[in-house]
């Protein structure tokens, strides 16, 4: 029994098939490649994702930053030009009623023009009271500034009603001051003008942020050498 040899267009045929079938073996990929390639664009995204949120996190913090040494540059100018234009025959007074924690009293000056104005009527005031109170942040002290007004019959118990407060540190981990006395050469963390009428020549502020390891302290000139015009 004799085979025929195939004819040339069934060779040529089954050449072209088998190179198709080898060229689709070339190009396919197997499941663990197309997996492999998911995972490394999940890497990929996650990474762009991470690099995105981490820009977007630094920008936050650079802005509250920002925010933060504004209000404190605008707090220490306001005490600047308020202690360094005060009128002759103020009377100051701190440390004398108990200490909160972290704190060395509240600080009164009764007299002059009084400083951080947000309203017409605060204008009026007869004096402020800086106080040291808790904050809402746990574990926090601020700072507020209270306008005062004279009582047209003071009491025992106090002089003045309070017209308006004003928070104007926030977050504080301690806040305290401290007086110069210019006859004595010291410093003091408390000032009774009953024992000391002139007011003190300069004080100091020190103070500190619950989220911020710096320390800040500023001192401050009082006028407190200037003689009333007569």
């Amino acid at each position: 029994m004799f085979t025929h040899p195939p004819a040339p267009e069934e060779i040529q045929r089954s050449r072209l098939h088998d190179r198709r079938a080898g060229n689709l073996r070339r190009h396919g990929f197997t499941l663990i490649e197309v997996i492999l390639a998911m995972g490394l664009i999940g890497l990929l995204i996650g990474g762009v994702y991470s690099i995105a949120n981490g820009a977007l996190q630094l920008g936050t913090s650079m802005n509250n930053a920002r925010v933060a040494e504004t209000r404190l540059t605008h707090f220490t100018a306001a005490w600047r030009d308020y202690l360094e234009n005060l009128p002759p025959g103020i009377r100051l007074s701190c440390g004398i009623e108990k200490a909160r924690r972290g704190a060395a009293g509240n600080l009164l000056i009764e007299g002059g023009q009084p400083p951080f104005i947000w309203t017409r009527r605060v204008r009026l005031a007869d004096a402020v009271e800086f106080a040291i109170t808790r904050s809402q942040e746990q574990g926090a002290l601020q700072l507020n500034v209270r306008h005062l007004r004279r009582l047209e019959k003071p009491n025992a118990f106090d002089a003045y009603e309070q017209i308006a407060e004003l928070p104007l540190l926030h977050g504080l981990k301690e806040f305290r001051w401290e007086f110069y006395n210019a006859e004595k050469k010291r410093w003091f963390a408390s000032w009774n003008p009953e024992k000391d009428p002139v007011p003190p020549l300069y004080m100091r502020l020190h103070f500190q942020f619950l989220k911020d390891p710096r320390e800040y302290d500023f001192t401050y000139w009082i006028a407190n050498d200037l003689v009333a015009l007569k």
